[in-house]
Order: C-alpha cells, then sequence, then structure tokens
C-alpha cells in the first residue's frame, strides 16, 4: 500500500469523503465568482444597517394594534383578527391543495408504478400500451413539479384572475405531482409477497396488487402526504408576493410602510402557526409509521383453538396505536377540509363563467403563443423567435440560477455538518445505546443548553419559507445574489440538519460502542467512527436538495435579482405572455435537468 494511502490520502475513504468537501467549496466560489459576488457584498449596505438595526430592535415590541402613521376605518376588524383571518386564508388554501393533490397523487402514482405498468406484465397482451402510459404519466408529474407554486400562481392570475381558485390549483398541481412520484416509488419498495401468494391462490393480478401491496404502502403515503401538507403551508404563506392575500402578502405590506413591529408579530405568528403543525405532524407520523407493539404475554399460535386465537387476535389489534392514529388523522382532516371548502371567499372571481372562459381560452390559444407566430400563423416563425430569447437574456438568467442554486446547498450542507450530532436525539442524551457517559453536572447542562440552542434554530430555519427570507434578506444586503443564496442555503440548512440527524439515530450502534468502551469522546465517535459510516447518506440528501434548490432558485428572482424569476417577472410586467411562458418553460427544463442529475448520482450512491 502506497503511503498516501496509509496517511488517509485520497485513494482511502476517508481522503475520498476530504475531496469531495474541497471540490464542492471550490464549486461554491466558483459560482460566487460566476455571480460577481465578492465578501465586500456580503456586508449590509449602509442604508441596510439601518433597517437591521430598527428591524432586529423590533423584533421585542412586535405590534398589538395597527399601524399608527396609517389611516384605519372605523368598520376595520380587530388587529388580531386581521392576524387571525390572513393565517387561517394560509391554512385553508393549503388544505383545499393537498386535498386535491392528493387526488392527483393518488390517480397518476398508481399509473407510475413499475410494479404494475411496467416491469410486471412482460407477458401480458398489452405489454406495450402500459409502458406507453408509465413513460406519459412519468412525464406529467415530472413537468408538473418541475414548475414552481409562485409561477404556476402567475400562469393561473394571468389567465384566470386573483381567485382562491388560482391559488389552490397553483400549489395543488405541483403538489399532486411530487406526491405522485414519491407515492409510486413507495408502492415499488414494497415486498411483493403478499402479492404473488394472493395469485398462487387464485386471485386476479389487479386483485392482488391492490390487496397484497397497497395495504402495507398507505402507512408510508400517509406520512410523506402530512409531510407535503406542512410543505403546502410554507407554500401557502408566500403566495401574497403574487397578490393573493395570504400571510405573506401583509408582510410584504407591512415591510414595505416600515412597520416592522407588525412584520415580527406576522412572522412570529407564522412561526407559531408552521412549528405547531410540523409538531403535530411528527407526531402523528411516528405513530402510523411506528411498528404494531405485540405484548410477549399474548403470543399468537396455532395450537390455540379457534375463538381463543381470535380473541387474542381482537386484544392486540386493540393494542396496537395505527388503527386509532389513522382513523384520528382521516377524521380531523376531513372536518378541517369541509370547513376549509366550505367558508371564505366564492372559489372563483366575481367575473361570470362564460368570461372566464372566454379568458382562458384567449390565453390559451393566442396569449401565450410566440408573438411572431400570431402574426404570421406560420410555427416556423417560433424558432428564431425561441433562440434570440434563449440567447438574450434566458442563458444567462439560466446559468445565474443554477449558480445561486448550487451555492446555496454548499453552503448549507457545509453549515449543516456541525449540527447534526446536535440534532440528534441519540446523540444527546446521558447515554448512547446502552452505555451510561461519563459527564459532570456541568457538562451536562452545558450540552444541553447547546443542544437546545442548535434544534431551535434548526426548527425556525426550516419553518421559514426560503422566499421570504431571501425577502427579508433583500432589504438589508440590497441588490445582490447574496439574499437569494443566504436564503436557500438557511432554510435547506435546517432541513439538512434535522434530516441528518435523523440519518446519525438510524445508524448502526456498534462501532461507535466500541469506540466508546475504548475511551473515545462523543466528538471523536462522531468524526471518526459515525461520519464516515453515514457520509453517502447524507450526499443522498445534498443531491436531493439541490434538485429542490434549482426549483426553488428559479423564483428568486421575482424579488428583483436577475435569474429567471427576474424576467420572467419582467415579461409579466410587460404583458407579454408569450415571453413570460417561454420562461417558464426554460426554468422547468433546467429543473427536470437537474433532477435527472440529482437521480443518478443518488442512484450510484446507494450502490457504494
Amino acid at each position: 500500500m502506497s503511503e498516501l494511502s496509509k496517511n488517509g490520502g485520497h485513494d482511502t475513504p476517508r481522503g475520498k469523503k476530504r475531496s469531495f468537501l474541497l471540490s464542492i467549496l471550490l464549486i461554491a466560489g466558483l459560482c460566487l465568482y460566476a455571480l460577481g459576488l465578492g465578501w465586500a457584498d456580503f456586508l449590509p449596505t449602509k442604508y441596510g444597517f439601518t433597517i437591521l438595526k430598527e428591524f432586529s430592535a423590533a423584533a421585542l415590541t412586535p405590534a398589538l394594534n395597527y399601524n399608527p402613521d396609517l389611516y384605519i376605518p372605523e368598520t376595520a376588524p380587530p388587529y388580531w383578527v386581521k392576524i387571525l383571518s390572513s393565517l387561517w386564508l394560509t391554512l385553508q388554501y393549503a388544505t383545499c391543495a393537498i386535498c386535491i393533490a392528493l387526488t392527483i397523487g393518488v390517480t397518476l402514482g398508481f399509473f407510475c408504478t413499475k410494479s404494475w405498468w411496467s416491469s410486471k406484465n412482460k407477458h401480458n397482451t398489452y405489454h406495450i400500451p402500459l409502458i406507453v402510459i408509465h413513460r406519459f404519466a412519468r412525464t406529467i408529474i415530472t413537468f408538473g413539479r418541475s414548475i414552481h407554486e409562485l409561477l404556476w400562481a402567475l400562469l393561473f392570475i394571468t389567465a384566470l384572475g386573483t381567485s382562491p381558485f388560482s391559488a389552490i390549483m397553483a400549489l395543488a398541481i405541483p403538489y399532486g405531482c411530487t406526491l405522485a412520484k414519491v407515492f409510486s416509488e413507495i408502492i415499488d419498495e414494497q415486498d411483493l409477497c403478499n402479492s404473488e401468494h394472493l395469485k398462487s391462490h387464485g386471485a386476479p393480478a389487479i386483485s392482488a396488487w391492490l390487496f397484497g401491496i397497497i395495504p402495507a404502502a398507505i402507512p408510508d403515503m400517509l406520512s410523506y402526504a402530512l409531510y407535503r401538507y406542512e410543505c403546502a403551508i410554507r407554500s401557502a404563506s408566500i403566495l401574497g408576493f403574487v397578490g393573493i392575500a395570504t400571510v405573506g402578502y401583509h408582510i410584504e405590506t407591512a415591510f414595505a410602510d416600515g412597520y416592522y413591529e407588525g412584520v415580527w408579530t406576522l412572522l412570529y405568528s407564522l412561526l407559531v402557526l408552521l412549528i405547531l403543525i410540523e409538531k403535530l405532524s411528527g407526531f402523528i407520523r411516528a405513530k402510523i409509521s411506528s411498528p404494531v407493539q405485540m405484548s410477549p404475554s399474548l403470543p399468537i399460535s396455532t395450537d390455540y383453538p379457534s375463538s381463543n386465537r381470535e380473541g387474542k387476535l381482537a386484544i392486540l389489534r386493540r393494542q396496537t396505536t395505527k388503527p386509532f392514529a389513522l382513523s384520528i388523522i382521516l377524521i380531523s382532516f376531513s372536518i378541517l377540509a369541509l370547513i376549509a371548502w366550505n367558508t371564505g371567499e366564492p372559489m372563483f372571481s366575481k367575473i361570470s363563467a362564460e368570461q372566464r372562459t372566454l379568458n382562458l381560452e384567449r390565453f390559451l390559444t393566442k396569449e401565450i403563443t410566440p408573438y411572431p407566430v400570431q402574426q404570421s400563423g406560420d410555427w416556423a416563425d417560433a424558432i428564431p423567435w425561441a433562440k434570440n430569447l434563449l440567447l438574450d437574456p434566458g442563458l444567462g438568467a439560466l446559468l445565474r440560477t443554477l449558480y445561486i442554486a448550487t451555492a446555496a446547498i454548499i453552503v448549507a450542507f457545509i453549515l449543516g455538518l456541525p449540527s447534526i450530532p446536535l440534532a440528534a436525539k441519540s446523540f444527546n442524551a446521558g447515554h448512547y445505546s446502552g452505555i451510561t457517559l461519563r459527564l459532570s453536572q456541568l457538562q451536562i447542562w452545558t450540552k444541553k443548553t447547546i443542544v437546545l440552542c442548535a434544534k431551535a434554530t434548526l426548527m425556525v430555519t426550516r419553518s421559514m419559507p426560503e422566499f421570504l427570507l431571501a425577502f427579508l434578506l433583500l432589504q438589508i444586503f440590497g441588490s445582490t445574489a447574496w439574499p437569494l443564496i443566504l436564503g436557500l442555503a438557511l432554510h435547506n440548512y435546517g432541513i439538512l440538519g434535522r434530516l441528518g440527524g435523523e440519518v446519525v439515530d438510524n445508524a448502526d450502534p456498534s462501532s461507535s460502542k466500541v469506540a466508546i468502551t475504548h475511551g473515545a469522546n462523543m466528538k471523536k465517535v462522531y468524526l471518526f467512527t459515525l461520519f464516515p459510516s453515514i457520509f453517502n447518506r447524507l450526499l443522498l440528501y445534498f443531491f436531493y436538495r439541490w434538485e429542490t434548490c434549482i426549483r426553488d432558485a428559479t423564483v428568486m428572482g421575482m424579488l428583483g435579482i436577475s435569474s429567471l424569476g427576474f424576467i420572467i417577472n419582467d415579461a409579466s410586467a410587460r404583458d407579454n405572455r408569450d415571453e413570460m411562458f417561454f420562461f417558464i418553460l426554460l426554468g422547468a427544463c433546467l429543473v427536470m435537468v437537474g433532477d435527472i442529475i440529482s437521480d443518478i448520482i443518488r442512484s450510484r450512491l446507494r450502490t457504494t
């Protein structure tokens, strides 16, 4: 073995990890250079310092009343009613959207499953049509989730006007397509033994598939649907930036008026809502995903008489928490959905159904048609038009979007690595995997304080929508790409920290226990035992979040920074619907390419 390998060089696993970390730092530096950013741009502007000082001071005195500098009519509701109304509207849109998204997810998820629509029916007469259906469905969900919900909102508002329907569908389409993708993957990962067993006893193929696979997949599907519901609430909150009166609209308005106390009231209210939903969702997910608890005093055996065996099965059913948890979640969500669908403004704007149909038809058949084609009727004229838009300003905006997303996820990953052991439950108790750790009382309290602060930071950063973080940072740092990078990085830092903590909790503790018994402290155990073993899993999350960052970065330019979102917003402001639609499709293509690259890399990492 070479001396390089013996010393942990590039030929060893540790050397490869070090090379990867150095490589992504270099890539981040190149992205910042390409964006024209220097470290001087990282400092707040002179005006930004003033805003930062006033905004930070206002955090201690959140508003309890309307802005005293503005005229408030006597008929205006109390301030707290306005806050609660904006939060309810955010929750209402998210709830209605997730109802539609679940329908889309279940339907398209069925068509996207490999276990039924492609690989398992090779001897079927309809094998080729089934493959075509599968590929077509996969294309639909890839396209649907590649367009950010803010861009969907922009399209629906342009076509149908500002209305609850536009907000709901803007959330439902990308979330439904995401649910379809994950649902199909959950189904495909299920054990086929039950399905094959039913087939061997004469059950039709579709019945064996439905009753042999789907029941086992339902807990994981519900668990992921709850997580997407959390995300939908965050997304609904930022629809205010395109004119829909959710909490983001009031935050933007209060900031523009310089009423920072009101901004903090709205931010605190939004954070409380998001954290409560996250905690409740996490509790329910833990219940429905936990294994069935069997009492050792009630074994099941065929030696028991039938009646006795049935009685013990009934007791076991009562002991498990899954049916109870599933019933509670379904009943509670059904009640919430009924209230959400039947309260508030009418689903559509006040214009007539006939006028809405005419507007939609004009938008689809004329406004998004390339302008040269509108004039000549010849689609060949769209080619030079598209080429010109792609070269200037499309390509430059596309690259800037990619640079912002890449720099952001690298910053989030580097910042998140030290937070991972602090976020792990198993790593921060007075014992580890049954081994009591020798810590003084001072060390215990110090550790608890650090862990509490770290977990609070992770929770706040992942709860705050990245678009909202970027908006707030933009007021402080000025019109550079730094606010966009930091907004994305902070949000993803919270997510990667949480996911990394779960990876540590689920890691095999055997090697760590050996290191502890030989006198290693927890810091050394993490750095030299656990971290190398979980590194590939962390990279899976890194590339998954990179893919998500590309999608989010496509809309960040709507805040005024030159990227895809900026030129999309500019085209919309100039009423050039054809250019707006072209740039939205260009952004979708970038996301799809990032999705493909991410999938390839993650597939290879799973096999190493």
